[in-house]
């Protein structure tokens, strides 16, 4: 097993550094990366993303939106989560095998006195609760199984940024299943830091995989080759945006102003159609506000700047400009 180095923590270069190693490193050797991600929503390939993040909230953090080449659910990745990659040959690997992965990361835990399981095929919990998801791509010569540990996340941001209504977006994109999470620092010696548990998962995993090699030689060619990856995929709005499934959108908001029921039609991130509904009190035509919403991306950050050259006053009446943009893009759970 050759460790691939990696202190990046930019979310883009390191989603696109799995796939240059599945796709362009020697496939007769196995590798390994632990990685960090700062705030990020790290988003299942076959996935809606509008339906898996609270876009007001991402918005108002700067916490970046990446989707990966596995399927499986949305995760959010921060410094204090520990991102684990392995990069085998497919030959004698069977697809889905989630207990050979994930055996490291329980023995790791064994060894500082916490017992950890595999719950369900991909995830590994502690006392019931989720610390670790777990996901798998492959191609003709290598199978990638990457994992999350949760060491000492920020559990609150996990609950807002994945907290969306199932019932405001329609779509065919493979829905998350939210679970019980726990961060494992709470159940480890008081002092083991990330950095002590990395260094023992890398060696617990070597020894399950004859050892670990010197590191790669990382050179200014793969540097480039992932630089390129992310410029070209995995920062674009088309691959972590567009790559959505349709969807249809219903939201409703009463305001004192009067109420707004919203219906958008949303194909590869674009919005397609849009209907207004409402008791507000406004002077114009909604249908061109209408108009003006059709062939944008559904994004705040492409929508925002439309509303704010658009007189929302005589269209709503009371109803503020924010106002419309909660209805259009607030999908936290109603209180």
């Amino acid at each position: 097993m050759i460790p691939i180095s990696n202190l990046s923590h930019d979310p883009y270069f390191n989603l696109a550094l799995e796939e240059y190693v599945v796709r362009h490193l020697d496939p007769s050797h196995n590798y390994l990366i632990l990685w960090q991600n700062s705030p990020a929503v790290i988003i299942g390939r076959y996935q809606n993303t509008a339906e898996e993040v609270h876009q007001l909230y991402i918005e108002d953090h700067g916490i970046a939106v990446v989707r990966r080449l596995s399927g499986g659910g949305a995760v959010y990745h921060d410094l204090g989560n520990l991102n684990f990659s392995l990069v085998v040959s497919t030959k004698g690997q069977g697809f889905n095998d989630f207990r050979s992965f994930t055996l490291p990361v329980i023995e790791t835990l064994a060894h500082y006195g916490v017992k950890a399981e595999l719950s369900s095929r991909n995830d590994i919990t502690i006392d019931g609760q989720k610390f670790s998801g777990n996901a798998q791509y492959r191609t003709s010569t290598h199978l990638l199984h990457h994992g999350t540990i949760l060491f000492d996340s920020e559990l609150d941001a996990v609950a807002q940024v994945l907290n969306v209504r199932q019932d405001k977006i329609a779509s065919k994109g493979i829905k998350s299943v939210r679970s019980r999470v726990t961060n494992i620092k709470p159940y480890l010696p008081p002092d083991v830091t990330l950095a002590q548990f990395s260094g023992t998962l890398a060696a617990i995993i070597g020894d399950h995989n004859q050892g670990l090699e010197p590191p790669y030689p990382w050179g200014a060619e793969d540097q480039a080759a992932v630089q390129n990856l992310v410029e070209t995929r995995y920062a674009t709005w088309d691959w972590n945006w567009g790559k959505s499934p349709a969807f249809n959108l219903t939201a409703h908001e009463k305001f004192p102003g009067g109420s707004i029921d919203v219906r958008l039609l949303v194909e590869e991130g674009m919005i397609r159609s849009c209907r207004i509904y409402g008791d507000f009190l406004g002077q114009r035509d909604i249908h061109e506000f209408e108009g003006a919403l059709v062939g944008k991306r559904y994004q705040i950050s492409e929508v925002a700047p439309v509303l704010h050259t658009l007189p929302t006053g005589e269209y709503f009446g009371a109803i503020s400009e924010q106002e419309v943009l909660q209805v259009l893009f607030d999908t936290s759970p109603s209180i």
